[in-house]
């Protein structure tokens, strides 16, 4: 004779496959709605990948005409631009050096004259204020009254 417990199980199990369905069904409805929007974003960027190449075509060939009616500017200007860009790339490429060119071949003398000439304008800034004291040290007392 069955025990009361195994119909327990036997109906827990029919419980617990239903559960599992509808979680099975709402994995499912969740994969659709991914797969639906993976869709929408590819149609959206290949329609952006062409409107954009339509419109690099497009400033292309104005690009070509314009360089067809001005040939030597465009030279010019293609010229500068890669020396530009040379200058650029041999700077960053470049070592650091440690001394300048003025530092290994200018005399010390020459190199720290600016310090020099700086005193040098200091005390010519002095001597212009003192100037009207001392030409009136020099000049008669009767001038200065007057």
């Amino acid at each position: 004779m069955p025990s009361g417990n195994q119909g327990r199980s036997q109906d827990q199990g029919r419980q617990n496959g239903g559960a599992a369905k509808g979680a099975n069904e709402a994995i499912q409805n969740a994969g659709r709605k991914v797969q639906q929007g993976a869709e929408q974003l590819g149609q959206r960027l290949g329609e952006g990948y062409d409107a954009t190449r339509e419109e690099l075509a497009r400033r292309y060939r104005r690009t070509e005409g314009m360089i067809a009616r001005n040939p030597a500017p465009s030279v010019l200007v293609g010229f500068g631009i890669g020396f530009g860009l040379g200058l650029v790339v041999s700077t960053m490429l470049a070592e650091r050096e440690r001394e300048s060119w003025a530092e290994r071949h200018v005399p010390d003398r020459l190199r720290k004259l600016p310090d020099s000439l700086q005193g040098t304008l200091d005390q010519l800034a002095d001597s212009v204020r003192n100037l009207p004291d001392a030409l009136s040290r020099h000049l008669p007392s009767g001038l200065m009254g007057r």
